[in-house]
């Protein structure tokens, strides 16, 4: 672990993470998780089998699905099937019996759809898995309900987008996605119960917990067929780090070390990827309010066999400074545990033992497209650079594109216009 001298009042020392779309649980700070796998292994697994069959046209026999899958209840894996094809999401060649019937992709244009993201599984499961107090619990599975057609939709449209995996298919055939879907729900429980992802006091007694559940995630899938994480294009997008139980993170609270200052928590912290470069987006709480946005900006790569990842900073928005002098750089890496068969969790490790930290685990959820730009402008952040003070108009114009230039007083531009810190 190498990190450069960061000071802003506050000694900062780094140590890094991982990043790609929606899901996760989350602490208090997001909505309900949406975590198909937790639910159910079917839709991961025929998409799987679909992208190996590299096109629309390869459609899977129910026996086949069945012997994959190995459900332990007959009638509930049938029901299942039968409401996918309501949705829309499959359709259904019939054959000379229910065993014999094949399972298409619906798609219009050929490309194949992801797994759920969002949509039945979110709002059957939204109670158990929103992080937040049981009337919470019940305003989110009510708007997950509400949204779930439109989210099925969405999901659709989002998937025309995603690259097929590189799926092997040996390790395919044989992997227990069952037990996969055990450990995520597993990991997802404990997730569940974290104020603020691991970092906040009142999770030091979910910690033991989370670490033996994701040790548990990280045993299942070590014979998944998905590929390293270098050769993974789930990675690209955006990601909320939303569990960890690495000692050094939870001490800095946070990345820069900055969300342990006097009145200061950590809120939310994001991870964007795109082809080799990074960028992080720490949110801290003044007061109880998210009103501070550090971002710090670089580019990643990764390790021979792919196991490791590095990410390397060079230039970062801090404590409200464009382009901190003060921040000298800093280099962090992590070893990949995992990206779910749905795609919707991701799990990194500090492995202490391959000297890359003092050990723990980093978990990550999908974020949906323009999910975190959504959130940013609930709380009036910037969803361009850092919270700083003072910007130009062409600044403000990047910054906080959805402001508006005219609105305020007297139409002087962004003036009169309430920000997080005014």
């Amino acid at each position: 672990f190498d990190s450069g001298a960061l000071s802003v009042g506050v000694a900062f020392m780094l140590w890094l993470l991982l990043g790609s779309r929606r899901t996760g649980t989350g602490s208090s700070l997001r909505a309900p998780v949406a975590v198909a796998a937790a639910t159910s292994p079917l839709r991961a697994v025929l998409t799987t089998e679909w992208q190996l069959g590299e096109s629309s046209e390869a459609g899977v026999s129910v026996q086949r699905l069945y012997d994959l899958i190995q459900p332990p209840d007959e009638d509930s894996f049938f029901d299942e099937i039968d409401a996918l094809e309501e949705e829309g999401w499959l359709t259904i060649r019939n054959g000379r019996g229910d065993d014999d019937d094949l399972l298409f992709p619906t798609v219009e244009d050929g490309s194949l759809p992801a797994p759920e993201p969002a949509g039945r599984a979110a709002a059957a499961t939204a109670a158990s898995i929103f992080a937040g107090t049981a009337e919470q619990a019940r305003l989110a599975a009510e708007a997950a309900a509400a949204t779930a057609a439109a989210a099925v939709t969405a999901a659709a449209a989002e998937s025309a987008s995603l690259p097929a995996v590189p799926f092997d298919l040996e390790r395919h055939g044989e992997y227990d996605y069952a037990a996969e879907a055990a450990a995520v729900e597993a990991v997802v429980a404990v997730l569940t119960r974290l104020k603020c992802a691991g970092m906040d006091a009142a999770d030091e007694k979910e910690l033991a917990a989370l670490d033996a559940a994701c040790a548990r995630l990280e045993q299942v899938t070590a014979l998944s067929p998905a590929p390293s994480l270098r050769e993974d294009p789930r990675l690209e997008g955006a990601w909320e780090q939303v569990g960890c139980t690495s000692a050094d993170f939870i001490t800095r609270k946070g990345l820069t070390g900055l969300g342990g200052a006097p009145f200061t928590s950590p809120a939310a912290l994001f991870y964007c990827y795109d082809g080799g470069a990074v960028c992080a987006k720490e949110v801290l709480r003044l007061f109880g309010r998210p009103v501070l946005l550090n971002e710090l900006r670089g580019e990643y790569g990764f390790s021979p066999d792919g196991a490791l990842m590095q990410e390397r900073f060079g230039d970062a928005d801090l404590g409200g400074q464009r382009s901190s002098k003060e921040f000298a750089g800093a280099t962090a890496t992590t070893r990949h545990v995992c990206i779910t068969a749905d795609g919707a969790v991701r799990v990194a490790k500090v492995d202490a033992a391959a000297g890359v930290g003092a050990g723990g685990y980093l978990v990550y959820k999908r974020l949906a497209a323009g999910e975190m730009e959504a959130w940013l402008e609930s709380k009036r952040l910037p969803l361009v650079g850092g919270t700083v003070p003072t910007l130009s108009m062409e600044e403000m114009r990047e910054a906080y594109p959805y402001l508006g230039e005219g609105e305020g007083a007297g139409g002087d531009g962004f003036a009169g216009i309430k920000l997080p810190w005014s």
